[in-house]
């Protein structure tokens, strides 16, 4: 009888190697399916947990004064999961230090490759900082290492309601002031100011810049603050606040100095409320404050210069050391 032709007549152990060879690949597809299967689950597990850290930590919070349109208190987690979350607080301020900080506290605002930069605006108004100094300086007092300071200021200017919010505290001698929210036409958006109230470092949509400060040379560094979620970062500076006061000292002394012996109520104004930054009552312009100004730029400038000096005897000190002997 013939073979039907087209079918092969494979031995036995040709046959038990092909099934060998067919099984061995399906456990191979097998096992590629089982690991994709793996990694999405580890994938979507990743997210959910992602998801649930920027939700952050629930917020407990401790009202130090607080008005219809402004409030400051102090915030600290309920569960306070990392140990060394420790601030140096509390800590004691004059009104007219923390005044002469958020004074020259400035904004930056960001613009395109091909604008032009705008000039920096104050973060505060004159009113704003008659109302947040005292309070911050009582919160400061009262905060346990814990806690950091929060505020939140809402406006009736323009369109709707302006907002502006953040917060503040020192870690390691160093003042960090952070900007969430700066006058942000928020109009009907309730809800969204609902979330700034219960977390004033939320950022709706940005700060609308980098923060800045007036005197550049007392700022440590910039970075971006996430701790109010991740929709939008706020803006963190962190500031040299003990160099920033002992300059204002020095300069009030050197103020004082160049005055001649006046009134009994001269002699007792303390040495940094001597100092008055911005331009006097009278109108006049203000000489002895424009001369230290030009003084401390150009104790600066011999500073830079020294510092180069040094630098180029270095370099020199190479070259010549590698120069050829004969």
């Amino acid at each position: 009888m013939r073979e039907k032709q087209g079918t092969p007549n494979f031995p036995p152990r040709y046959l038990s190697a092909l099934c060998g060879f067919r099984f061995s690949l399906i456990c191979r597809r097998g096992h590629q399916v089982v690991q994709r299967t793996s990694f999405a689950s580890c994938f979507l597990g990743l997210v959910i947990l992602f998801c649930l850290g920027c939700a952050g930590h629930p917020v407990t919070s401790r009202v130090v004064q607080q008005e219809s349109s402004w409030f400051v208190r102090l915030d600290t987690f309920q569960e306070t999961r990392d140990s060394s979350l420790r601030y140096d607080h509390p800590k004691a301020w004059k009104d007219a230090e923390l005044s002469a900080i958020l004074s020259q506290l400035l904004l930056q605002e960001r613009v395109g490759l091909m604008d032009n930069a705008r000039p920096p605006r104050s973060v505060f108004s004159l009113e704003e900082l008659n109302l947040l100094v005292p309070a911050v300086r009582q919160s400061f007092q009262e905060a346990r290492s814990r806690e950091w300071i929060v505020f939140t200021l809402v406006g009736t200017e323009g369109s709707g309601h302006e907002t502006t919010s953040g917060g503040m505290f020192i870690e390691e001698g160093q003042l960090h002031l952070v900007i969430a929210n700066h006058r942000l036409p928020l109009g009907e958006k309730l809800e969204e100011l609902a979330r700034v109230r219960a977390n004033p470092l939320y950022s709706v949509q940005g700060s609308g810049g980098a923060l800045a400060f007036d005197s550049p040379r007392f700022v440590i560094g910039t970075k971006a603050n996430w701790s109010g979620g991740h929709r939008a970062s706020a803006s963190e500076l962190i500031l040299d606040y003990t160099g920033f006061l002992s300059s204002l000292q020095r300069r009030g002394s050197a103020r004082a100095s160049l005055q001649m012996v006046g009134s009994p109520a001269s002699a007792s104004t303390p040495e940094f409320e001597a100092f008055h930054p911005g331009p006097s009552t009278s109108g006049e312009v203000d000489s002895e404050g424009i001369i230290l100004q030009l003084q401390e730029e150009i104790e600066q400038l011999k500073q830079q210069l020294a510092e180069k000096d040094a630098a180029l005897n270095r370099l020199k000190c190479r070259e010549i050391r590698r120069l050829p002997v004969p």
